[in-house]
């Protein structure tokens, strides 16, 4: 009889023994089936938060360096800023789609009237101090940035011109409901003022020390594409309204125009203080890259740094993923824990069992050996018996497991989202609208391909390493002694 038929023989003659390892094997199968499961489904998580935290990146001074910096350091520290020709530079690399850099500015105005929210309309709202109400955002980029990725909607008009940009025209896209609020139409104009306070310290109150007007012709409406139009229309969420407003009230202009207002802001300071600040200081770029794909981001972050100036870092918008998806983050971590006791116990446990078995069959194996059976056929009868009985139980674990993960998983999403305020919104170098609930709802324990493949690779591995170890056992087998 060769060894193949008496391994499966051997199951189905010693049913105790099979389905005590079969038992075993089923239980801490489901811990390893669990465990892969809960990765599984944080790597899905973390897949689609950074596509939807996008492809941006940007350049900023590394706060963390800053941070470890004594304060005879901080003293000595002079940072340089990012020249327009080091961004151009880098927005030339393969990894980027396109980019833009550019200044921005608040500014009041007397003509007409900010946007407030909705639920402000009908309010009468009192402010006090100068009005900064709008925002100028420069542009370089003449299609408008936000636009090609999402972020605003041109619903009338046009987009800006390369001359426009490049000559600094007065020229403006403001919002659709800025517009409605106002009574403006593209073609129309509007002037924002300019004004600048200075501390007075007789009065003890900003006094108006200039003013011009900056008139600007409306070339295109845009709305905003909030990411939450969904959301829940009873859910009271002042900061989303707040960034909706904010946004609403956003001026896009060359960037030219905001430079100079920002450089009669300093000079018209000068004449009061006597400090006039150098030409290249006036002008402070922030740029944005977006890159072509997800995967582009550390090749663009390691290739980027060592042409930046000292002090300086890459930061992408993929870096939020681990503050917003603190709760995923450390379900993952505790998952592969527990995968790495679980293959370490059913390493022990599978090999002091099958050992314990092979003591029992002490007797038959001398039998096989004395009768002239090659060890390695030997090996092969037990491997054989052992890895259908592990394919049996860790197929029973693969469903139960997945059940179980999934059990286990809610629960400790329960007790991590109790520790976080309920859509909470993170704002960093780049605005998102994510927050700790949408990473929950991605959130999902499948019973797809990957996941079986991953199961099945780790748990028949794991099987084979704790039955081969135990095998040693054979090899040392003297059948003469056995037989005496």
């Amino acid at each position: 009889m060769n060894f193949i038929k008496r391994g499966l023989l051997g199951i189905t003659r010693k049913k105790g023994k099979s389905l005590i390892l079969l038992a075993v094997i089923f239980i801490l199968g489901n811990l390893i089936s669990g465990a892969i499961s809960i990765q599984q489904a944080t790597d899905n998580v973390e897949t689609t938060i950074k596509e939807r935290l996008g492809t941006a990146a940007t350049i900023e001074v590394d706060y963390e360096i800053l941070k470890a910096m004594s304060d005879s350091e901080m003293m000595d520290l002079e940072i340089s800023d990012i020249k327009i020709n080091l961004i151009k530079q880098i927005g030339e690399l393969s990894y980027v789609k396109y980019y833009d850099y550019s200044m921005s500015t608040h500014i009041g105005s007397e003509s007409i009237e900010s946007y407030q929210g909705e639920e402000m309309e009908e309010e009468e709202i009192i402010w006090e101090g100068p009005s900064m109400d709008f925002m100028l955002k420069g542009i370089n980029f003449a299609p408008v940035i936000d636009f090609e990725e999402q972020k605003g909607k041109l619903v009338e008009g046009r987009v800006f011109t390369t001359d426009e940009v490049e000559n600094g025209s007065a020229v403006a896209i403001i919002s659709n409901k800025l517009a409605e609020k106002n009574n403006l139409q593209v073609g129309d104009t509007f002037t924002l003022n300019n004004e600048i306070y200075d501390y007075s310290e007789s009065s003890g109150e900003d006094e108006l020390i200039a003013s011009r007007d900056v008139v600007l012709e409306i070339i295109g409406l845009f709305e905003p594409q909030s990411a939450k139009e969904d959301r829940d229309d009873t859910s009271d969420n002042g900061m989303i309204d707040f960034m909706d407003m904010d946004y609403q009230n956003t001026v896009y202009v060359p960037n030219e125009v905001v430079s100079s207002e920002e450089r009669y802001y300093w000079e018209e300071h000068a004449k009061v203080d006597g400090i006039l600040l150098e030409e290249e200081d006036l002008d402070y770029y922030q740029p944005i890259f977006f890159l072509n794909n997800q995967e582009d981001t550390e090749a663009f972050k390691e290739e980027v740094m060592p042409l930046l100036p000292e002090l300086y870092t890459v930061v992408n918008a993929s870096d939020q993923y681990e503050s917003i998806a603190a709760p995923i983050e450390s379900m993952s971590t505790i998952s592969g824990y527990v995968l790495l006791v679980a293959v370490i116990a059913t390493v022990l446990i599978i090999g002091l069992v099958v050992l314990l078995f092979l003591r029992d069959r002490k007797r038959e194996l001398g039998i096989y050996l004395s009768l002239g059976e090659r060890r390695s056929r030997v090996v092969g009868q037990i491997l054989i018996e052992v890895m259908i009985i592990g394919l049996i139980g860790i197929t029973l674990s693969l469903f139960s497991g997945n059940f179980l993960a999934q059990g286990v998983s809610d629960t400790m999403l329960k007790a991590d989202h109790d520790q976080f305020q309920e859509d909470t919104l993170f704002f960093g170098d780049f605005e998102t609208d994510l927050t700790t609930e949408d990473v929950m709802d991605s959130y999902q324990v499948k019973l797809d391909a990957n996941y079986m493949i991953m199961f099945y690779v780790v748990g028949l591995l794991t099987i084979l390493l704790s039955t081969v170890i135990p095998l040693t056992y054979i090899v040392r087998l003297n059948p003469k002694k056995i037989m005496m």
